[in-house]
């Protein structure tokens, strides 16, 4: 499969020397830019093609979409940047079965029907060029401008279905996003981009690359600056809740240094994000100018090597470290401030290795890997005095280590496999094994049948396992590891040049559930508090579909029907209610070939149904309608330097009203339940770029 992408790479730079109107080279990353425009349709065709069929992040290794022992969605740069994505997030809530939803605090991603109340994209395992981002206190990941990455830098995000903790272990629970960034032969020399947005204020970001596919150098930083929006929340109004601009406003900092020497690689990237509610959430007052502020700061660093041994074996190492901190403010009522800190700080190391049994044939890949993990909670009230009011310290150190094994093999042209697993130890969790197997039976690069079963497992975040402040939280009781248990069928095919196909049958079964639930101990009454309480089934269909064409139209569609069910741990399943469970999500877009030559116009529709929400203060039910978002783009990539994208996010301005989590709730100075917050309004924004 590298050789072949090796080839589409060459000939289209090969290419690109001659003549001929079809499709800018500059629209198809991670393709290498060209000034000039390829001769040959058939060629761009080929090469836009293999780079939305290739996969790295489902094994650690490069593999094609029809032997991937998961179900795949491969979101490539041409596609983001024709659609105008401007975060992760955007770009992955048009795939089928992903829905975004923005509560004010954090923008959170479900999955087929699934997007546990509290969580913060903790079941989601986020990689940035194979390196995790999903940090050791909170397991947090952002998707938003709360993340390591820009736009601009990504060359193809891999979105993986099921859990894959056969090879990572923890956190990869309902999925793997794996962000594949551009190498220094896909990316301007040096470049700079500048947008305002209406909601998301002014964005400013610049780059630069140095090298080839071999040797390189490259980096970049991005700046946010947040206007918010006028928004209220009517549950919030008799107790002073307005509609201050204000609150809702925030920014972003983040930069990367990323490098490689022949087999060596380093990745240094860093951000720091402060993000405020006008809803003020943990009990505070809705009624100040500033009632609540989060800030997170993560640093990441990764270095390591890789060596062809021989012609049968290759190896790897790496090292690692991840440092966060999260910090919030929230305006209690009497005038005492209240303050929150989380700090995690990860080292780590992985070795694997390659083998190639049979050529072709048969071959097994094998790892272990380590970490040591310190956390540290704590929170506290502000005294008139300044000194700390009835203070939590909890500090909370632990190791983990895993060690994995995974064999695949293709005895013959129509027939494939891939089987293993991994065993977890963490020393202040639990312990697991997670399998995995597949069968693929093909008929080669036109149509297949792949059948996946697959055990995973997420252990507890240091904020759900030991934190408590309290006020807001309640100490928890010995939390243990959730489990999931995934069965899949998936059929694809590619009927003709540039159509890709693929239809889905899902089973997953998640226990142990970790679920931030009122307390019902009398000590703690009012209080929240993390339990293994829960069971989620969510079971149903998914198609999906993408087409590309030599003149440069591009389009894709997908829907996915879940049928979610949910249990109290040895329970019988209810699906009747069922909160932020949409039993259909679904999306489609299409974008023009260039018209006039210029420019590209895109737009796309989302739909995510009915969600029930927590039942409010009377016992009622009041569940969140069925939303529809419109959203266009023109995109002009390349005019004498020049790059140019305005479009309107949300055209037809209605709300997505947002399932809340029990954060929103408060007892003081009366009880009120917040069981939906509005996302965000209609946003027009324009972006203009230069590179050379």
């Amino acid at each position: 499969m590298k050789r072949a992408v090796a080839l589409a790479i060459l000939l289209a730079a090969t290419s690109a020397r001659a003549d001929g109107p079809v499709v800018d080279p500059a629209d198809l990353p991670p393709l290498p830019a060209a000034e000039e425009e390829p001769s040959s349709s058939a060629t761009v065709l080929a090469a836009a093609n293999a780079s939305e069929d290739v996969v790295s992040g489902a094994a650690k290794r490069e593999q094609s979409l029809g032997n991937v022992a998961s179900a795949v969605t491969v979101i490539s740069g041409d596609r983001i940047r024709r659609f105008g994505y401007r975060t992760i997030g955007e770009a992955v809530s048009a795939v089928a079965g992903a829905y975004l939803e923005n509560n004010r605090l954090v923008d959170s991603l479900g999955i087929r029907g699934l997007n546990i109340q509290g969580d913060f994209n903790t079941r989601i395992l986020v990689l940035v060029d194979g390196a995790t981002v999903n940090e050791s206190w909170g397991s947090f990941a952002g998707v938003g401008w709360d993340t390591f990455v820009t736009i601009d830098d990504v060359a193809r995000i891999e979105v993986i279905r099921g859990p894959v903790s056969s090879l990572y272990g923890a956190n990869a629970f309902f999925g793997i996003l794996n962000i594949v960034t551009r190498g220094a032969s896909e990316t301007p020399r040096a470049w700079g981009r500048a947008g305002i947005n209406s909601i998301n204020g002014v964005v400013s970001s610049a780059g630069f690359a140095v090298g080839g596919l071999h040797k390189q150098v490259r980096g970049t930083v991005q700046v946010m600056d947040r206007i918010g929006e006028d928004v209220t929340v009517a549950a919030l109004e008799p107790l002073g809740g307005g509609s201050s601009r204000k609150p809702d406003g925030g920014h972003a900092f983040a930069a990367s240094v990323v490098g490689s020497y022949e087999g060596a690689f380093g990745q240094i990237r860093a951000y720091q994000n402060k993000r405020g509610s006008p809803f003020a959430p943990y009990n505070g007052d809705p009624s100040v100018d500033t009632p609540y502020a989060i800030y997170n700061t993560q640093l990441l660093v990764e270095g390591g090597y890789t060596r062809e041994v021989s012609k049968r074996f290759t190896a790897a190492v790496r090292a690692y470290g991840n440092l966060y901190r999260y910090s919030d403010t929230i305006a209690q009522y009497m005038d005492i401030p209240f303050r929150d800190y989380g700090d995690g700080q990860t080292v780590g190391a992985e070795v694997r290795g390659r083998y190639e049994i049979v050529p072709n044939k048969l071959g097994v890949t094998a790892g272990t890997e380590a970490s040591y993990n310190h956390t540290r909670s704590q929170a506290y009230g502000v005294a008139a005095d300044g000194s700390k009011d009835a203070p939590a310290d909890i500090p909370k150190n632990f190791d983990i280590e895993g060690v994995y094994a995974e064999f695949d093999g293709q005895p013959t042209k129509w027939l494939g496999f891939t089987g293993g697993a991994r065993y977890d130890r963490n020393s202040a969790i639990d312990q697991n094994l997670s399998p995995r197997g597949a069968l693929f039976f093909s008929k080669p690069e036109q149509y297949g049948l792949k059948l996946l079963y697959a055990q995973g497992f997420r252990n507890p975040s240091a904020f759900e396992a030991f934190f408590y402040d309290g006020v807001s939280f309640a100490p928890p009781d010995h939390l243990g590891a959730e489990r999931i248990t995934s069965y899949e069928a998936v059929a694809w095919a590619k009927p003709f040049p540039g159509l890709s196909t693929r239809l889905s049958g899902f089973y997953w079964d998640a226990r142990k559930v970790v679920e931030q639930l009122p307390d019902t101990r009398p000590m703690y009454m009012d209080q929240l508090v993390f339990t293994n309480t829960g069971r989620f089934v969510t079971a149903g269909v998914e198609a999906e579909a993408s087409y590309r064409d030599s003149r440069g139209w591009y389009g894709f569609a997908g829907a996915t029907y879940s049928h979610v069910g949910e249990a109290e741990e040895g329970g019988s399943l209810s699906y009747g209610h069922v909160v932020d469970a949409p039993a259909l999500v679904a999306a489609g877009g299409i974008s023009t070939p260039k018209l006039f030559g210029t420019l590209h116009v895109s737009t796309e529709l989302t739909y995510v149904g009915k969600r029930e929400t927590r039942l409010d203060a009377d016992g009622n039910e009041s569940p969140s309608p069925a939303w529809f978002g419109w959203n266009a783009a023109v995109y002009v990539p390349n005019v004498s330097g020049f790059d140019i994208t305005a479009g309107v996010r949300n055209i037809l301005g209605k709300r997505n009203m947002v399932p809340a989590p029990g954060d929103y709730d408060r007892t003081n100075p009366d009880p009120v339940a917040v069981t939906q917050v509005p996302g965000e309004g209609r946003e027009l924004y324009v972006k203009v770029g230069y590179s050379y």
